[in-house]
């Protein structure tokens, strides 16, 4: 019994030391501060496509409740170089149980933006006589309340001139596919970005841009890192103390 102690003890502390202040990342959710304590996190984010983050979590509970979190709003905190912290925030499309170890449950979660909720829906019908905008605000109107958008400045001058489509079909295709297809043909791209506003029903607000460069600012990392002249390009060797880019790849794609 008496060997078996000084592991009990470790434990003990290991649990009673479970906390996100001191962390380098920090995910809030509905279920509370420091349920779930993140591990590690990976995601792929480009333009015209929907982000995908895939968040590794650990928790004391190795009995949570996976449908709680299923089609929750979370959002996840990066402490920057500065110490200023920067937010990704995502509704939960999918939650899995990872196993326990050592008194920790592990659990992973997959965040997608308001956005992908038209990925589930599958429709036919026909548009006539009608602008973009008003077939763009027709799709996007199913996701209310979240479906948190906006359109640039040049990308609504830009709109405003496009011809109405006189016949427009979507034909068996999800609702983000026929979306996505109309904004491409018209040459109008689509990022997210995070709304400030506390109170919006979904903090991440799609934007709808056309070709120009003040629509895509420069990252806020980029403009204060390395004394305002950007980001280094190096090897993974190197130490730094402001985040670099370590990799960096170029590839080009045959459309029809």
């Amino acid at each position: 019994m008496s060997a078996q102690l000084p592991g009990i003890a470790s434990l003990i502390d290991r649990i009673a030391a479970f906390s996100a202040d001191t962390r380098l990342y920090e995910l809030d959710t509905p279920l509370g501060a420091d349920a779930l304590l993140v591990e590690s996190w990976v995601g792929r984010e480009e333009l015209s496509s929907l982000y995908e983050w895939h968040v590794t979590c650990l928790s004391t509970d190795c009995h949570l409740e996976l449908k709680s979190l299923l089609a929750q709003q979370v959002s996840l905190y990066t402490t920057l170089a500065d110490g200023t912290r920067s937010r990704r925030s995502g509704w939960v499309s999918e939650v899995a149980q990872l196993g326990a170890d050592g008194g920790l449950a592990r659990y992973r979660l997959t965040l997608v933006p308001w956005l992908w909720l038209a990925t589930q829906r599958r429709t036919s019908r026909v548009f006539q006589d009608v602008s973009v905008l008003q077939i763009v605000e027709t799709v996007l109107s199913a996701d209310a309340p979240r479906n948190n958008w906006r359109i640039t400045p040049e990308a609504q001058d830009f709109i405003d001139n496009l011809r109405p489509r006189s016949y427009c079909c979507q034909y068996r295709e999800s609702d983000y596919t026929f979306l996505t297809r109309i904004l491409t043909e018209e040459g109008i791209g689509f990022y997210f970005e995070e709304d400030e506003d506390d109170g919006a029903p979904s903090r991440q607000r799609l934007v709808l841009f056309a070709d120009s460069v003040a629509s895509l600012a420069e990252d806020y990392s980029s403009q204060h890192a390395n004394g305002g002249r950007g980001i280094r390009f190096h090897r993974d060797a190197a130490v730094e103390v402001q985040d670099t880019i370590q990799q960096l790849g170029c590839e080009r794609l045959s459309q029809p």
